[in-house]
C-alpha cells in the first residue's frame, strides 16, 4: 500500500513538470518576433516587407505574393519554373531562388533559422 502512494506522488510530480513545460512552450512560441522578406534583385536588395503584411509585386518578370505569413512566387516568366515549384516558405533563413531572373527572396528575423 505505501508504494502504492509513492508511485502516485512521483507520476503526480512528473505529470506536474510536463504541464508546467506545455505552458512555457506555449507562451514561448506566442511572443513571435517580426519576420521580413527582403527581396534582392542582381544582388541588390529591392524590398524589405514584414512578413505579416499581404503583399504582391512584381520583380523582373517574377510574381511575388506574401499571404497569410508565407511567400511564395506565383508566376515567372523563366523556362524551369524552379522558383514557383518551390512553394511556401515561412521560416527564418528560408529562400526562393529564381536564377534566370536573378531574383532571390529570403525570410529574414529573430526565430529558428533553418540555415538554408
Amino acid at each position: 500500500m505505501h508504494k502504492k502512494r509513492n508511485d502516485i506522488i512521483l507520476i503526480s510530480c512528473i505529470a506536474l513538470f510536463i504541464l508546467i513545460g506545455f505552458i512555457f512552450l506555449i507562451f514561448h512560441m506566442q511572443k513571435k518576433e517580426p519576420m521580413f522578406v527582403k527581396i534582392y534583385h542582381e544582388n541588390e536588395l529591392v524590398e524589405t516587407i514584414e512578413l505579416k503584411k499581404d503583399y504582391k509585386c512584381i520583380i523582373n518578370e517574377v510574381e511575388i505574393v506574401i499571404d497569410n505569413d508565407k511567400v511564395y512566387v506565383k508566376n515567372s516568366s523563366c523556362q524551369d519554373h524552379v522558383c514557383m515549384n518551390q512553394g511556401k516558405i515561412y521560416l527564418p533563413g528560408q529562400t526562393i531562388t529564381c536564377l534566370p531572373q536573378k531574383v532571390v527572396i529570403r525570410i529574414e528575423g529573430k526565430g529558428v533559422d533553418v540555415g538554408i
